[in-house]
């Protein structure tokens, strides 16, 4: 496997374990059985797993913002963006066995056992996340798409907060059927 590969394959792998178990439940053990390869190789690209986490949360968020920045500069009215952008929590939710998680939202349930610059990281993606929603609202709110009463950047809060915290609670009972049947009702909450 080349380089590049092998470190690719690394950063799937725990990914694929953090959204399912957290991070404190992940292990280089897990990832090199996962990927087939020892744990010297593990640790030849990321000698300790902050240097994992951090080298991950760079990944998934330059990656997500980016898909968030491409949605939301579409032709589409704000009410599609928004139902698009909460698709994207339940695209997670129904990869695999549907016991994803954010990434992001399982790293914030385990922030304090972080090291600084993973923590800061997750920090950053919910900002950025909340920046967005917020400039979504006020959009759609001045075009008529959203009726909602109160203040746009307090309801994007809402909507991120939702969001995180519906992928870890429909995860324990519900699933997708539940997840998108709250999604409907945050629908309601925002066009009236």
């Amino acid at each position: 496997m080349a380089i590049n590969d092998t470190k690719t394959a690394i950063l799937d792998s725990a990914q694929d374990l953090i959204q399912r178990l957290g991070a404190n439940a992940m292990s280089y053990d897990h990832i090199s059985k996962s990927v087939g390869i020892r744990k010297a190789s593990i640790h030849y690209h990321f000698p300790t797993k902050e240097n994992l986490l951090e080298s991950l949360l760079e990944r998934y968020n330059e990656n997500f913002l980016k898909i968030v920045d491409d949605l939301f500069s579409s032709s589409d009215p704000e009410d599609k963006k928004l139902l698009k952008y909460m698709g994207l929590f339940e695209a997670t939710l129904q990869d695999g066995d549907h016991d994803k998680a954010c990434l992001c939202g399982m790293l914030g349930a385990e922030l304090f056992t972080l090291g600084p610059a993973a923590a800061d990281r997750v920090r950053y993606f919910y900002n950025e996340n909340e920046k967005r929603l917020t400039s979504l609202l006020d959009n759609g709110k001045k075009k008529g798409n959203f009726k909602f009463k109160g203040n746009s950047k307090k309801l994007a809060a809402l909507i991120f907060s939702f969001l995180e915290g519906a992928l870890l609670l429909v995860r324990a009972e519900g699933g997708v059927k539940k997840f998108q049947s709250v999604k409907e009702q945050m629908m309601d909450l925002v066009k009236s």
